[in-house]
């Protein structure tokens, strides 16, 4: 079934498109020429390509993805670098069995390449080989000692609570426990599990503030729900908040722009951003240095009333951006716990701005919009992985003023608008406690789908967490850390299990 399912309609058009031109230009000479040439040599690498993607991100390339691809290509070109430093030795050698067998720079240049060059290529593969396997290794983190006390419950928050909501970008739980930090001991998020439905950005953020996974489609659909039921609307009008996201990613990707300005009293997003501050902030493909964040959150709204700010960060995705040391002397897996230390210690400045500029109470919340593979199980980046360290996410509450650190046991960005809410008036009509996941009653039913892909769905149900691969028919039972793992071959046991799984993945 595996082969089957990497091997999809798109993969063997272009496969049959290579072979049926193969075949014309073999038999007709006209075709022998620099047009023919290039033609046979972009299909080949288009082919070469599409099952390279399939090889690294284990996932199935389908229309949907193609036509993902087209649309915001001026935005994935930055990823093309990263993309091939994923790539295995094995995975250079069909392009270099190509050139040597039909040498298209014959061609070309009338030269045809020289086997020595060929073996230059090899050696030098070999050389990058051994570095990407170093860049790959494990990276374990030991949770440092403190002091400070963990609470895991949590009823209720002061009126009028300043809320500042800080989303991180592609960090797993586990990469935030060994980060140092004047405020907040991150190592006390070890035990727990804060998990997103989709480890995709534009998905987790509308999750976030909707409570909606949307788990049935690629894009958000801002349509489908009432945006008086979002939750910046509903804290302006039930609680009269300022609110205000502060992005240092563009909105005007994957729609949006078609959401978060409707909802938000002020949108300032890396379009804004680079125009107010670019000669003193440095941008880059994804995003742009968050420090920025700051400086514009000095500038924000009026004092005198509560308010909700969603701070979303950038330096931590792909290419892993750092402000402090050159990124082309560390390996991808250094660049990201550089950004991430950077996006640390901006945090540490936030809290220490609100404590000498105001009285009032606020509640800092930090989290992550998804996770980051780094070759566990086999993936990279994110999207395609349903394990811990794509969809575990770092969650805590931390009181500001009172100096008061909070850690739910278990929780899900589904439920975080109604777990605030609930915090915020204990005595709310109608409420639903068992999505509170601040209160010992907390039961997790926590759906995961990957995004773009059919290759993994899975499910967090009470004590246990499933996973089911589509290419290889495998379900798998784990406990929250992904370990004691067995397939479930009991068929009926399996057919209920998937069956809940598709209920809860296509609501």
């Amino acid at each position: 079934m595996g082969w089957s399912y990497y091997h999809g309609i798109l993969i063997h058009l272009l496969f049959g498109a290579c072979i049926f031109f193969e075949s014309i230009y073999v038999r007709i000479q006209k075709l022998n020429s620099l047009l023919g040439n290039h033609i046979r040599t972009f299909l080949f690498l288009l082919l070469f390509v599409a099952l390279n993607y399939q090889w690294v991100y284990q996932t199935q390339i389908q229309f949907s993805l193609l036509g993902y691809l087209i649309v915001n290509f001026g935005q994935i070109v930055h990823e093309w670098i990263p993309f091939i430093k994923e790539w295995n030795l094995i995975q250079f050698f069909p392009i270099l069995i190509y050139f040597l067998l039909l040498d298209p720079f014959l061609t070309f240049s009338r030269h045809r390449v020289e086997p020595i060059f060929l073996m230059l290529v090899i050696y030098l593969l070999l050389i990058m080989n051994a570095k990407v396997g170093d860049q790959k290794k494990q990276i374990h983190f030991t949770p440092k000692q403190s002091n400070q006390k963990i609470n895991r419950y949590l009823d209720q928050i002061p009126q009028g609570t300043n809320i500042v909501l800080v989303v991180l970008e592609g960090v797993a739980r586990k990469h935030i426990l060994e980060m140092k930090s004047e405020y907040i001991n991150y190592s006390l998020l070890n035990g727990s599990h804060f998990w997103i439905p989709m480890p995709h950005t534009s998905k987790s953020l509308y999750t976030w503030m909707t409570g909606h996974s949307q788990l049935f489609s690629t894009r958000i659909e801002p349509d489908s729900i009432n945006e008086e039921e979002s939750l910046p609307i509903i804290l302006k009008k039930r609680f009269f908040y300022q609110t205000q996201m502060i992005y240092t990613q563009s909105i005007y990707f994957e729609g949006m722009n078609a959401f978060f300005p409707k909802i938000f009293d002020k949108v300032t997003d890396k379009t804004i951003l680079e125009t107010k501050y670019n000669d003193k902030w440095e941008s880059f493909s994804w995003g742009m240095d968050d420090r920025v964040i700051l400086s514009e959150f000095k500038q924000q709204m009026d004092r005198s009333k509560p308010f909700f700010v969603f701070i979303g960060m950038s330096q931590t995705h792909s290419p892993y951006f750092t402000n402090s040391i050159s990124g082309s002397s560390l390996n991808k897996l250094q660049r990201h716990k550089k950004a991430l230390e950077e996006n640390v210690t901006l945090i540490d400045d936030l809290i220490s701005f609100i404590k000498s500029s105001s009285d009032q109470e606020t509640l800092l919340i930090v989290t992550a919009d998804h996770g980051e593979s780094f070759g566990e199980e086999g993936a990279n980046a994110h999207n395609y992985s349903l394990y811990n360290q794509e969809v575990d996410v770092p969650f805590l509450l931390y009181l500001i003023q009172s100096n008061k650190l909070y850690i739910p046991l278990v929780g899900s960005s589904i439920h975080f608008k109604e777990t605030l809410l609930q915090l915020m008036e204990n005595k709310m009509e109608n409420k639903e406690m068992s999505h509170h996941f601040l209160k010992s009653s907390y039961q997790p039913t926590i759906p995961f789908k990957t995004w773009n892909s059919e290759i993994q769905r899975g499910i967090v149900k009470r004590e246990k967490k499933y996973i089911y691969h589509n290419d290889k028919n495998i379900l798998f039972e784990m406990d929250w850390n992904d370990f004691d793992r067995k397939i479930i071959n009991d068929p009926i046991l399996k057919e209920k299990i998937l069956k809940e799984i598709y209920a809860e993945t296509s609501k």
